[in-house]
């Protein structure tokens, strides 16, 4: 039997997302520019983290090790041997700027290095396809759980490294460690393995358009507000002022905006008061301090992402409940409800610009000989095999399909003239009668269709008119030997 055609996939098949890092071929050069943006890039956030050092300690922020996770989950062509040795010359070159010894640099590299090849040894595994793309509740859990324990192995590496480095105990390091670790991974990685596909941009596109643009800033303004607010006020509980404005973006962005939401805020807030801006009247030069911030601040950052997630699944839910509700489960067209509420629309449309419309009524020829000669079974595989074949002949556009019961289908034609709308119906007609359904055993049976047509020239008949005209005139094919079109006016 044929198989689905495109147009029907797209509307009746969710789109399914890759289940596993695809391999990937690249050239030398493409190698080489890959691991020189890489090595910026590093480069560049190191820099960064280093500005947020505190005198004796580890940096208040760093999202080197984080953004380098997230960039070779979610772009595979950068996670190639010339990526990660330009992630190490990354790391180096800005060491090398601010003056810290090499030996202290290499063993800096190689302990950031630990959290960053645990979680992607973690996340590259197919279990961890749920968790790559941000998937609904479960998925954010265990891109959760696996950032934590990439956490643990930066910890265990720390708690070597930072005696050496920056003096200290090695329980004071690893817990330092271990709680920077999961602020920066629990803040980054979401934004960056949430960064659209041309299928999500498309769907932000759709919201823009059906959103008020006041509406759409309102939660951000409300952001920003709250931020200011915690400058102003300041004291202790000033951290969480944030936390009900990115619950509502939570709720009205999705995911990505969300994630990148929490993470400005986040970076803002340790920043912010690293330099004095935000007076929490907290001594983070204390370790202890530092850490209990920034474990407050991790989880604060989880609640948008938790939200919007939940917010997206039941998006998805209510998506794929409203299909059921409005196509036929059999052929994926649209049911008679759902057909006759969108022809409608689109009625109305050409109705208001004057334009011709076009109405076919379809029935498979004979159908009951089928279903007793065969079987159900291939009754049904005919049916399919129907509704694939007028999908594919149908112009391009909104496919204005709907199965109106049994072995019978109607299609409306917007923009359709009585030439345009024969032209189609014999595409259809012909089509149908040129396939054949495979029985197996090298046997196949074919099967044609009768097809009435009715056209209101400025669109002012009535949907119920144009699918009485249409009945007429399949009543009229049928009767004039089947297999056949007859066109006729709704009046």
């Amino acid at each position: 039997m044929q198989s689905m055609n495109s147009q029907r996939d797209k509307l009746s098949r969710p789109q399914k997302l890759e289940s596993s890092i695809p391999a990937v071929r690249a050239t030398p050069a493409q190698l080489l520019a890959g691991a020189a943006l890489v090595a910026a890039i590093m480069a560049a956030v190191c820099l960064f983290g280093v500005w947020t050092r505190l005198a004796g300690q580890l940096a208040v922020f760093w999202p080197a090790n984080a953004l380098l996770l997230g960039l070779f989950i979610r772009f595979p062509r950068l996670d190639t041997a010339a990526g990660w040795v330009g992630a190490c010359v990354g790391h180096l070159l800005a060491g090398y700027i601010v003056g810290d010894p090499l030996p202290i640099s290499v063993l800096l590299t190689l302990t950031n290095f630990a959290s960053v090849v645990t979680g992607y040894l973690l996340l590259a595994q197919p279990f961890a396809s749920d968790a790559r793309k941000l998937l609904g509740a479960a998925g954010v859990l265990q891109l959760l759980a696996i950032a934590a324990l990439a956490s643990v192995a930066g910890g265990l590496a720390g708690g070597v490294v930072g005696p050496v480095a920056f003096g200290g105990t090695a329980l004071e390091s690893c817990l330092a460690w271990f709680a920077s670790e999961l602020l920066n991974y629990f803040t980054i990685l979401p934004a960056v393995l949430s960064i659209p596909t041309a299928q999500h941009r498309e769907v932000a596109r759709q919201w823009r358009k059906s959103m008020p643009p006041l509406r759409r800033a309102t939660p951000l303004l409300a952001l920003l507000a709250s931020m200011a607010a915690a400058v102003l006020v300041g004291g202790p509980g000033a951290v969480a002022f944030p936390v009900p404005a990115l619950l509502w973006c939570g709720m009205r962005y999705g995911v990505f905006p969300a994630a990148v939401l929490s993470l400005l805020t986040t970076a803002w807030t340790l920043v912010a008061i690293s330099k004095g801006v935000l007076n929490t009247a907290v001594e983070i030069e204390s370790p202890a301090m530092l850490m209990s911030v920034r474990l407050g601040v991790a989880l604060i950052a989880i609640s948008p992402l938790a939200v919007a997630s939940a917010m997206a699944a039941n998006r998805i839910l209510m998506a794929q409940l409203r299909h059921m509700a409005e196509h036929d489960p059999m052929t994926g067209t649209m049911n008679r409800r759902a057909f006759a509420e969108q022809a409608g629309k689109a009625l109305r449309a050409a109705r208001a610009a004057r334009r011709s419309v076009g109405l076919l009524v379809l029935d498979i020829d004979r159908f009951k000989n089928v279903n007793d000669t065969y079987g159900h079974a291939v009754g049904d595989q005919v049916i399919v095999l129907v509704a694939n074949l007028v999908a594919d002949h149908l112009p391009e556009g909104p496919l204005l399909l709907g199965r109106l019961g049994g072995e019978e289908f109607a299609v409306l034609l917007p923009d359709a003239d009585h030439a345009r709308t024969r032209d189609v119906a014999e595409r259809v007609r012909q089509a149908c009668a040129d396939a054949a359904v495979d029985l197996g055993q090298d046997r196949t049976t074919g099967c044609t269709v009768s097809i009435g047509a009715s056209v209101s020239p400025q669109a002012e008949a009535s949907l119920d008119r144009l699918l009485q005209a249409a009945d007429r005139a399949l009543y009229e094919a049928k009767h004039g030997g089947r297999n056949r079109v007859v066109l006729t006016d709704a009046v």
